[in-house]
């Protein structure tokens, strides 16, 4: 039997909530055997809940659906919201905010036969926030950009 692949993910805004800002997330995927794998990338005009958001999709659209996998995240915004809310979002046919990501990490989850999401805490991230700072500076990011999304009816 497979053992289960363990990420950590992290997002970071420098400016949060201001109009000019810098955002960026970190992942880092550990499958038995193998090397960690770090994912990150940034984006202007975001917040660090849609850098948790991305760092969790990116991390998951590298993972096949059929291994059982744990996402880690300081984040209680990503975990309660896949966990919880995301449930009474599309019961009530309207997430208020960062929709898009929301539903992209809906569908993506909805693939897996065997993911739990948990929160960190105070546990290290083994580099996940590390990765994300770093990549708030990263020449010629682009905008982050909330795009039109549908629930499922």
């Amino acid at each position: 039997m497979y053992n289960r692949i363990k990420i950590y993910t992290a997002g970071v805004c420098s400016g949060n909530q201001l109009k000019e800002n810098k955002g960026g997330y970190g992942t880092i995927i550990f499958k038995p055997g193998e090397q960690p794998l770090q994912v990150n990338g940034g984006y202007l005009n975001t917040t660090n809940n849609r850098m948790d958001l991305k760092a969790a999709i990116e991390a998951l659209r590298r993972i096949p659906p059929f291994l059982p996998v744990t996402v880690y995240s300081s984040s209680q915004y990503l975990v309660t919201g896949i966990t919880e809310w995301i449930h009474k979002w599309i019961n009530k046919g309207k997430i208020d905010k960062n929709g898009d990501l929301w539903m992209e990490l809906y569908y993506i989850v909805s693939t897996f036969q065997d993911i739990q999401f948990l929160h960190l805490g105070s546990n290290p991230d083994y580099g996940a926030n590390r990765l994300a700072t770093i990549a708030c500076n990263y020449p010629n990011l682009l905008m982050d950009t909330e795009l039109p999304y549908i629930i499922p009816r």
